[in-house]
């Protein structure tokens, strides 16, 4: 067969190197005979595969999902399948699971696996084996790389830390869905107290970013070892502190597409906040679902943006604002409730817009 695939995440020879074809085309997939999906499940991806999807592909295409429930849409599913659009389908993953009144399960085009992922028997075994390994290699002072916990010790850890490994975290995710890019280089600063301890904040960003698109493969111990797999570059580099904060963490990412830089520090005790991005200064809390809108900096543009998600049914719980020296701006605006494509498509097409995506952290 002649096999393409399509992931905007990885470095194409990663797939060219096995002398398979790699399209940044989607569309390149839905002309294939068979489809198989395999990425983890996030706002990106769910339902990745629905009704327009399948009217451009082939007749009598076969589909397959072994990843998460809900990445193809299952209502479109089911009459792609019933209208014979679709010849065949394997699925092990559903919407709700168990799957026991899914619609899906009465049709005769369909074959269906139970989502047992690393419970079956065997599985359960090499777990249960690394794990005493692990407990013998410990009592023996002996390293263990499959550890289960932060390869940091927590009693080394002092207070102020914490909230700083947690925001750092969140920038990391923000970064990465901001950028939606292939990653070259991940390049972590920072200024204060917090340098003593550059490394953990440095393995917290790489988590924070590569979660994004590797969902729980990635985890404190081998994020640095995807990372380089990946042949994405991560610098190090504690600065003098002129910042006029007690102390300040800094991402800057930089893909195939772009440079995204993000700054953040912790206010008090426990108030993290980010407060630059882009060079645009910010107050803002690090959770929620926001949307990033670049625009050039003239009157009426929050009332154009307000008017647009109003007339998507959504609630403003939150608007920042930063501007620059060189007439442009960027919104940050919390919503309540789900970003749609079709919400980000009316605001892309504002003439005052220059760039605009949505996070949810």
């Amino acid at each position: 067969m002649d096999i393409v695939a399509y992931d905007p995440y990885i470095d194409p020879r990663k797939v060219t190197d096995f002398d398979i074809k790699y399209t940044s085309n989607f569309d390149d997939i839905l002309a294939c005979d068979i489809i198989s999906i395999h990425t983890p499940k996030n706002k990106e991806t769910i339902g990745i595969i629905g009704s327009k999807e399948m009217e451009k592909m082939r007749d009598g295409v076969v589909l397959i999902n072994c990843a998460r429930g809900g990445l193809y849409d299952e209502d479109a599913l089911l009459n792609g399948l019933k209208s014979g659009k679709i010849h065949m389908a394997g699925i092990d993953v559903f919407n709700k699971e168990p799957a026991i009144d899914n619609p899906l399960l009465d049709l005769n085009n369909i074959i269906v696996t139970p989502h047992l992922g690393a419970n079956t028997k065997e599985s359960q075994q090499n777990i249960a084996i690394q794990a005493a390994q692990n407990a013998i290699d410990a009592a023996k002072n002996i390293a263990y790389p499959n550890a289960l916990n932060l390869p940091i010790k927590e009693s080394e850890l002092p207070d102020f830390l914490r909230p700083y490994l947690e925001l750092i975290q969140r920038m990391g995710s923000l970064s990465a869905q901001a950028t939606r890019s292939k990653i070259k280089t991940i390049k972590i600063s920072t200024q204060g107290a917090v340098s003593d301890y550059i490394d953990s904040l440095s393995t917290f960003a790489t988590v924070g970013i590569l979660s994004e698109s590797l969902e729980d493969s990635v985890n404190y111990v081998n994020a640095e070892f995807v990372a380089q797999e990946r042949n994405i570059e991560i610098l190090k580099e504690s600065k003098v502190n002129h910042s006029g904060l007690s102390n300040k963490v800094c991402i800057k990412l930089v893909t195939k597409d772009t440079i995204f830089t993000i700054s953040g520090t912790v206010f008090g005790e426990d108030a993290p906040r980010i407060i630059d991005i882009d060079g645009y200064q910010l107050d803002l809390e690090p959770k929620g679902t926001m949307i990033l809108f670049r625009n050039t900096d003239v009157p009426g543009v929050i009332g154009d943006v307000g008017g647009i998600i109003a007339s998507h049914k959504l609630n403003i719980s939150d608007f920042r604002l930063g501007r620059d020296k060189n007439l442009q701006a960027l919104a940050v605006v919390k919503v309540d409730g789900v970003v749609t494509k079709e919400l980000i498509s009316d605001l892309s097409n504002l003439k005052t817009c220059l760039n605009v995506t949505y996070v949810t952290i």
